[in-house]
């Protein structure tokens, strides 16, 4: 199938962008690299009648660092991650991430700023950057604000943007030179979007692990993080105690549960298993 008729607009700034999504309203979209949109268009899911496109918006294209954080511009492709054309600074972990996105192509024309705001708890950046603790800045004709990560996604498809609002940077801590990381994905084959991923995060004595494609916005892991503090430093907890404070974290009474979700459970105490595993080996992923 192909798309429904539409207008399409080409804004060269920012400013025009946004203008743009309060004159047209609700029957407008944002396309930055249409990996996830134009499918959803071609099976008639959506059918905006207006196109945004936002892809050669030189200000949202930009990079910008000092010694605590990076900002990145919402449009800058998860090829430009992979390739270190925009500094990466956890270590390894953005640039891991986006080689991990999809095939080369997609990633090609994906966008970070898409990926957010399409808000798939199955895709990388949504689980990885809220691990890190990462920002966004939200911008309307009207307004500007910065929203954490850890509280932008509300639910499947679903982030506390307004509809005349567009993503234009995300803001990125950066990480100590001590700290561990690891991204694990569990998928049937490579290019494809994870059953389950889980990032681990651990610097100075404390833990931020997440899990991704368990529910409909990426998941805190505070149960396993509570075991990992309550047990000797680089020590990995057995995987029965991590597939039971998943459990926890999931809100899953195991008894409870039928043989199809105790499987998927398994997978994700497996993939956060395997995380917990790297991040306290000896050695700093690179």
């Amino acid at each position: 199938m192909k798309p429904g008729a539409f207008d399409y607009h080409r804004p060269s700034t920012a400013s025009e962008a946004v203008s743009m999504l309060t004159e047209l309203g609700d029957d407008a979209k944002i396309l930055a690299g249409g990996q996830s949109l134009l499918p959803i268009m071609n099976l008639r899911l959506a059918e905006p009648a207006h196109l945004v496109d936002i892809s050669r918006v030189g200000d949202l294209m930009g990079a910008d660092e000092d010694t605590t954080s990076v900002t990145l511009g919402a449009a800058i492709t998860h090829q430009a991650i992979e390739d270190g054309l925009v500094p990466d600074p956890c270590l390894g972990l953005l640039t891991t991430a986006a080689a991990g996105i999809g095939y080369r192509a997609i990633r090609c024309r994906g966008t970070v700023g898409g990926s957010l705001a399409h808000a798939d708890s199955a895709a990388e950046w949504p689980t990885v950057l809220t691990a890190i603790g990462a920002d966004v800045t939200v911008r309307s004709a009207q307004d500007e604000r910065t929203v954490p990560l850890r509280g932008f996604f509300h639910g499947f498809f679903t982030t506390s943007l307004e509809s005349d609002e567009l993503i234009t940077a995300v803001h990125l801590p950066r990480f100590a030179k001590s700290t561990r990381w690891a991204l694990e994905k569990t998928n049937r084959k490579e290019g494809e979007f994870g059953e389950s991923m889980a990032v681990a995060i651990v610097s100075e004595g404390s833990a931020s692990i997440w899990l991704g494609a368990a529910k409909d916005v990426p998941v805190n892991l505070a149960h396993v993080e509570t075991l990992l503090a309550d047990h000797p430093a680089d020590q990995v907890p057995a995987l029965g105690e991590v597939r039971d404070r998943v459990a926890a974290d999931l809100d899953l009474s195991v008894p409870e549960l039928d043989l199809a979700q105790r499987h998927r459970l398994q997978i994700h105490a497996v993939t956060v298993h395997r995380a917990l595993s790297r991040a306290l080996s000896p050695e700093v992923p690179a």
